[in-house]
Protein backbone atom coordinates (compact mmCIF):
# COMPACT_ATOMS: atom_id res chain seq x y z
CA UNK A 1 0.00 0.00 0.00
CA UNK A 2 0.91 3.24 -1.20
CA UNK A 3 2.31 5.73 1.89
CA UNK A 4 2.44 9.65 1.30
CA UNK A 5 6.33 10.94 1.51
CA UNK A 6 6.98 14.38 2.86
CA UNK A 7 9.93 16.04 1.04
CA UNK A 8 11.95 19.14 1.63
CA UNK A 9 12.82 20.16 -2.12
CA UNK A 10 15.49 23.37 -2.52
CA UNK A 11 15.63 24.72 -6.13
CA UNK A 12 18.83 26.26 -6.07
CA UNK A 13 21.14 24.83 -9.10
CA UNK A 14 25.31 24.25 -8.42
CA UNK A 15 24.11 26.46 -5.07
CA UNK A 16 24.33 29.09 -7.24
CA UNK A 17 21.08 29.89 -8.83
CA UNK A 18 18.64 33.24 -8.52
CA UNK A 19 16.57 32.03 -6.36
CA UNK A 20 13.63 34.79 -7.30
CA UNK A 21 13.56 33.42 -11.57
CA UNK A 22 13.42 29.99 -9.92
CA UNK A 23 10.62 30.35 -8.07
CA UNK A 24 8.93 32.02 -11.18
CA UNK A 25 9.32 29.26 -13.00
CA UNK A 26 8.19 26.65 -10.76
CA UNK A 27 5.09 28.95 -10.61
CA UNK A 28 4.47 29.57 -14.29
CA UNK A 29 5.51 25.92 -15.49
CA UNK A 30 4.46 24.04 -12.68
CA UNK A 31 7.76 21.85 -12.11
CA UNK A 32 10.21 20.99 -10.10
CA UNK A 33 13.82 20.24 -10.97
CA UNK A 34 16.10 17.41 -10.14
CA UNK A 35 19.09 17.69 -7.94
CA UNK A 36 22.13 17.52 -9.99
CA UNK A 37 19.61 17.39 -13.15
CA UNK A 38 20.47 20.71 -14.78
CA UNK A 39 23.55 21.42 -16.81
CA UNK A 40 26.39 19.53 -18.05
CA UNK A 41 28.06 15.93 -17.22
CA UNK A 42 25.51 15.78 -13.91
CA UNK A 43 22.44 15.98 -15.80
CA UNK A 44 23.52 13.39 -18.46
CA UNK A 45 24.38 11.18 -15.39
CA UNK A 46 20.57 11.38 -14.10
CA UNK A 47 19.51 10.99 -17.74
CA UNK A 48 21.77 7.38 -18.18
CA UNK A 49 21.01 6.51 -14.66
CA UNK A 50 24.35 6.46 -13.37
CA UNK A 51 23.45 9.37 -11.30
CA UNK A 52 26.09 11.63 -8.93
CA UNK A 53 26.68 9.12 -6.01
CA UNK A 54 29.63 11.17 -4.39
CA UNK A 55 28.60 14.64 -5.25
CA UNK A 56 24.58 14.28 -4.79
CA UNK A 57 24.39 11.76 -1.88
CA UNK A 58 21.85 9.90 -3.60
CA UNK A 59 19.87 13.33 -3.96
CA UNK A 60 19.17 12.92 -7.08
CA UNK A 61 18.64 8.89 -7.08
CA UNK A 62 15.71 9.58 -4.13
CA UNK A 63 13.84 12.26 -6.72
CA UNK A 64 13.90 9.52 -9.82
CA UNK A 65 13.87 6.86 -7.79
CA UNK A 66 12.15 7.49 -4.18
CA UNK A 67 9.12 10.33 -4.96
CA UNK A 68 6.02 9.16 -6.06
CA UNK A 69 3.11 10.76 -7.47
CA UNK A 70 1.17 12.06 -4.45
CA UNK A 71 3.91 13.24 -2.71
CA UNK A 72 4.03 16.58 -0.72
CA UNK A 73 7.17 18.62 -1.18
CA UNK A 74 7.89 22.10 0.66
CA UNK A 75 10.11 23.84 -1.71
CA UNK A 76 12.08 26.72 0.33
CA UNK A 77 14.91 29.23 -1.48
CA UNK A 78 17.37 30.42 -0.22
CA UNK A 79 17.20 34.57 0.68
CA UNK A 80 13.44 34.38 -0.06
CA UNK A 81 10.86 33.94 2.92
CA UNK A 82 7.57 32.69 0.98
CA UNK A 83 8.08 28.55 0.43
CA UNK A 84 5.81 27.01 -2.26
CA UNK A 85 3.58 23.71 -1.09
CA UNK A 86 3.20 21.01 -3.77
CA UNK A 87 2.40 17.57 -4.98
CA UNK A 88 3.95 15.46 -7.34
CA UNK A 89 1.98 14.86 -10.71
CA UNK A 90 4.08 13.41 -12.51
CA UNK A 91 6.96 10.74 -13.34
CA UNK A 92 10.15 12.32 -14.04
CA UNK A 93 10.24 13.71 -17.30
CA UNK A 94 14.40 13.88 -18.55
CA UNK A 95 14.27 16.65 -20.55
CA UNK A 96 11.54 19.19 -19.35
CA UNK A 97 11.31 21.69 -22.47
CA UNK A 98 11.04 25.07 -20.46
CA UNK A 99 11.45 26.92 -23.16
CA UNK A 100 14.40 29.30 -21.49
CA UNK A 101 17.84 29.02 -21.53
CA UNK A 102 20.68 29.57 -19.08
CA UNK A 103 23.78 31.86 -18.57
CA UNK A 104 26.05 33.12 -16.24
CA UNK A 105 25.60 37.12 -14.60
CA UNK A 106 26.96 38.29 -11.76
CA UNK A 107 28.63 34.68 -10.49
CA UNK A 108 25.02 33.58 -10.55
CA UNK A 109 22.91 30.85 -13.09
CA UNK A 110 20.41 32.70 -14.84
CA UNK A 111 17.22 31.36 -16.16
CA UNK A 112 16.73 33.89 -19.42
CA UNK A 113 14.36 33.93 -22.74
CA UNK A 114 17.15 33.97 -24.58
CA UNK A 115 20.36 32.37 -24.79
CA UNK A 116 22.77 29.33 -26.01
CA UNK A 117 22.00 26.43 -23.29
CA UNK A 118 18.43 25.76 -23.29
CA UNK A 119 17.53 24.90 -19.82
CA UNK A 120 16.29 21.50 -20.27
CA UNK A 121 16.27 20.32 -16.74
CA UNK A 122 14.95 16.59 -15.38
CA UNK A 123 12.32 17.47 -13.58
CA UNK A 124 8.74 16.36 -12.58
CA UNK A 125 5.08 18.27 -13.19
CA UNK A 126 3.93 19.47 -9.54
CA UNK A 127 0.36 21.04 -8.77
CA UNK A 128 0.67 23.47 -6.16
CA UNK A 129 -1.03 24.13 -3.14
CA UNK A 130 0.35 27.47 -1.87
CA UNK A 131 2.75 29.30 -2.75
CA UNK A 132 3.25 31.69 0.04
CA UNK A 133 3.81 28.91 3.22
CA UNK A 134 6.27 30.82 5.88
CA UNK A 135 7.98 30.05 8.60
CA UNK A 136 8.89 31.65 11.49
CA UNK A 137 11.93 30.39 11.06
CA UNK A 138 13.59 27.94 8.24
CA UNK A 139 16.29 26.43 10.49
CA UNK A 140 13.55 23.90 10.88
CA UNK A 141 14.40 22.65 7.37
CA UNK A 142 16.96 20.57 5.97
CA UNK A 143 20.26 21.90 4.93
CA UNK A 144 20.40 19.43 1.49
CA UNK A 145 18.43 19.69 -1.60
CA UNK A 146 16.58 16.82 -1.26
CA UNK A 147 15.01 15.31 2.40
CA UNK A 148 12.49 13.72 3.99
CA UNK A 149 10.61 15.77 6.55
CA UNK A 150 8.29 15.83 9.14
CA UNK A 151 4.48 16.75 8.28
CA UNK A 152 3.86 17.87 11.84
CA UNK A 153 6.45 21.31 10.41
CA UNK A 154 4.35 22.75 8.06
CA UNK A 155 2.22 25.60 9.02
CA UNK A 156 -1.14 25.33 8.75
Amino acid sequence: MYRQQFWSLRQNPYANTNQIQMRELIISQDIVTCPFGHLNNERNNVINGVYNEEQSHSQDRKFIENMNIGDIILIPFAGLRECILARIVSEPIYGVDTGLFTSMRDGKIQVTNEGDTPFRPVGRKIQIIRNNVTFNDKRVLPRVSLSHINPNILPN
